[in-house]
């Protein structure tokens, strides 16, 4: 029977009828054989006015899509010979749905074997999609502007008959509209809330940290340790709050992807590197198997980070000190496999089951300690999930976990090089404990420096004379032949004696060293803005002269604590404290870098951008925007004439290191 036949029976015509949701039913070559009540309704449409014809649904909906002239016919697109087709000499454009055809004229298909086939067919891709007519179930979300706005979800799925032949399609209609409106006042909510709390946790944050820094002055053991409770507990509130605003940008379809290659070993040493402090207080052991070769995957870079922080992040919180943490990538067929393995609590099968649910938290005494959204799983679940990868966990109570995601290859990754300023731009660094050489390592990397490593004074003696290194950072304290001694023979050595040393060392024997020849001398624990500004600026990377830095922000205890930032760390500070005297001031003093607000009274963020990247003599500064709102997506075009974009509250290490890259990269291109 056909779907006429089943939609002459009067039983179920009232069933479909009397459905809350509009129903819409086709054939299998389009003429719309039935549309409810509510469908009516909803479409504002006549039954009389549609049934019986050929209309596209598209159209029914009031979608616009291509004329149906650019339907493609399969005999006619690949000039088939072969006659014996159903479709042959016919303006049949769902051949899909024609059962027997040939498809290329070798084997007679059934609907099954077309739902295995035809999907990779370029004209079933075209015609399809005009005709939003799938071989599987597809839902749709379509906003309708006539006769009134309306937002349907629209579920299209094929009616086949008991043999599995398809009859048509029968379309249901769900109205979501008001759903949509308490979605986007929820967001609006959260966002407006999250902006209050945001600003002044960023001077919170800010301020907080320049204390325990010793900016204050000197601060006792007691003080320290309220103020490191207090740090610590308002990164937490940060992190809550950041959750909350991604999954209402999920749930509402903000979140935008930037997709770019990326080498996935380089990311996992990346969100590495920013953890190495807090799992060496806890004594932890890091084992990481990054093999090399490995194919790049196509992925946004920052959201691929947010996952890898989360896996991480939680595996150092649910490990006891001294733990083994494990971070493993292996190819399994088109996709990488990322994995991160602890020996923590571990997990019961239970809590498995729905561990990337929203707001769902294993009930234990620790996690009530440690504290959380119950958002961080899921949000990773979405982010791997729009990438079309998979997550998951493998764990046992009291046996640690393996939390592992896959991401598509892309192409074949190129071995990585590191990026070197200028040809012979090498750093020599010497230090016998392996992990601060590693670190001393990363650090320079981010600067742009190749790094050689030596572990004791014999082989950096050697490598001195072999290498002719541009700089060396020597440690003083080590096994064997100590830092002095080997700075005594470096500067006696004719083929050695020009290059420049930095010692750093837990010993504060300045004197001795500068009497030696060092040319500067830097104290351990290693600060990373001093090691990379020292060691620019004894080779030449760094203009003596202090940049000028404007900050304009119309909150003054944030461009209070961001000048005092940013002074000790060797600029000029400029403020201003709204849109029209940034603009003056901007003008009259041209600073080498901009830090913008973008909500501010009377003259906004955007109109500032736009009023001086139009101004000759301000178009080639470079800016720096920052929020504690979502970026407003309507002005993409703006927001790209500016150099990088910082959602408050953000770390003054990051926003350094951005402001110097930015400085470095405006002064090799020869600007002011």
């Amino acid at each position: 029977m056909d779907i006429d036949g089943l939609l002459e029976r009067s039983e179920l015509h009232a069933i479909l009828s009397c459905i809350a949701d509009g129903v819409i039913v086709t054939d299998k070559k389009g003429k719309l054989f039935h549309l409810s009540s509510a469908a009516e309704k909803m479409l504002g449409i006549e039954k009389s006015e549609v049934i019986g014809r050929s209309i596209s649904i598209p159209r029914l909906l009031g979608q616009k899509t291509p004329p149906l002239k650019s339907l493609l016919v399969c005999w006619k697109t690949r000039d088939c010979k072969f006659l014996e087709c159903p479709v042959h000499g016919q303006n049949d454009s769902r051949c899909w749905t024609s059962l027997g055809t040939f498809c290329g004229g070798k084997t007679q298909k059934t609907f099954q074997d077309k739902l295995n086939c035809c999907p990779d067919c370029e004209i079933y891709q075209v015609n399809s999609e005009i005709l939003k007519e799938p071989l599987r179930t597809l839902v749709e979300e379509v906003t309708i502007e006539k006769p009134t706005r309306k937002v349907f979800k629209v579920k299209t799925s094929p009616a086949l008959d008991k043999e599995g032949n398809p009859l048509g399609y029968v379309r249901t209609i769900h109205d979501i509209t008001l759903e949509k409106e308490v979605d986007l006042m929820k967001s609006e909510f959260i966002s407006t809330v999250s902006h209050e709390f945001r600003i002044p946790l960023t001077s919170i944050k800010g301020y907080v940290d320049l204390m325990l820094e010793g900016d204050a002055g000197d601060i006792n053991e007691t003080q320290q340790e309220f103020l490191a409770i207090v740090k610590k507990n308002s990164d937490r509130l940060i992190n809550l709050i950041n959750d909350f605003l991604d999954i209402s940008r999920i749930e509402s379809g903000r979140i935008q992807f930037k997709m770019v290659s990326l080498n996935i070993g380089e990311v996992i040493e990346e969100v590495i590197t920013s953890f190495g402090e807090l799992m060496e207080r806890k004594g932890m052991i890091l084992n990481l198997s990054i093999p090399e070769g490995l194919p790049q995957v196509r992925a946004d870079h920052d959201r691929i980070i947010q996952v890898l922080n989360n896996l991480v992040s939680n595996a150092i919180k649910y490990t006891d000190a001294g733990g083994k943490i494990t971070v493993a990538v292996g190819q399994d067929g088109n996709h990488l496999v990322i994995s991160v393995s602890d020996t923590g609590l571990g997990i019961s099968p239970e809590d498995q089951r729905n561990l990337f649910d929203k707001f769902y938290r294993v009930d234990s005494t620790l996690t009530q300690e440690i504290g959380g959204s119950g958002l961080g799983l899921s949000i990773c679940k979405t982010i791997v999930e729009r990438h079309d990868g998979d997550i998951w966990v493998n764990s046992e109570a009291g046996k640690g976990s393996t939390f592992s995601f896959s991401l598509p290859v892309f192409k074949k990754a190129k071995r990585p090089r590191p990026k070197l300023i200028k040809q012979g731009m090498r750093i020599l660094v010497v230090d016998d404990e392996p992990d601060i050489a590693n670190l001393i390592q990363v650090y320079l990397q981010k600067e742009g420096y190749y790094v050689i490593k030596a572990f004791d004074g014999e082989e950096a003696l050697e490598l001195a004379r072999k290498e002719k290194p541009d700089l060396i950072t020597l440690d003083i304290m080590m096994e064997g032949m100590d830092g002095f001694e080997v700075l005594r023979r470096l500067k006696a050595d004719s083929s050695t004696a020009s290059i420049p040393v930095v010692v750093i060392s837990a010993i504060l024997d300045e004197e001795k060293g500068y009497r030696l020849g060092a040319a500067d001398y830097l104290a351990k624990s290693i600060d990373e803005d001093k090691l990379t500004y020292t060691i620019n600026r004894l080779l030449g990377r760094v203009d003596e002269g202090r940049k000028k830095v404007l900050i304009v922000d119309d909150d003054q205890d944030i461009v209070a604590f961001l000048a005092t930032s940013l002074e000790r760390k060797g600029f000029t500070v400029l403020k201003a404290y709204d849109g029209d005297e940034g603009i003056r001031v901007a003008k009259s003093e041209v600073p080498d870098l901009m830090l913008l607000d973008l909500r501010m009274p009377n003259v906004n963020g955007y109109q500032v951008i736009e009023v001086l990247k139009k101004h000759d003599k301000t178009s080639q500064i470079p800016i720096i925007v920052m929020t504690a709102y979502d970026f407003d997506e309507s002005k993409t075009e703006i927001l790209n004439l500016t150099a990088e974009q910082l959602s408050k509250p953000f770390s003054m290490r990051i926003l350094t290191s951005k402001i110097r890259d930015l400085m470095r990269e405006r002064q090799s291109r020869g600007d002011r």
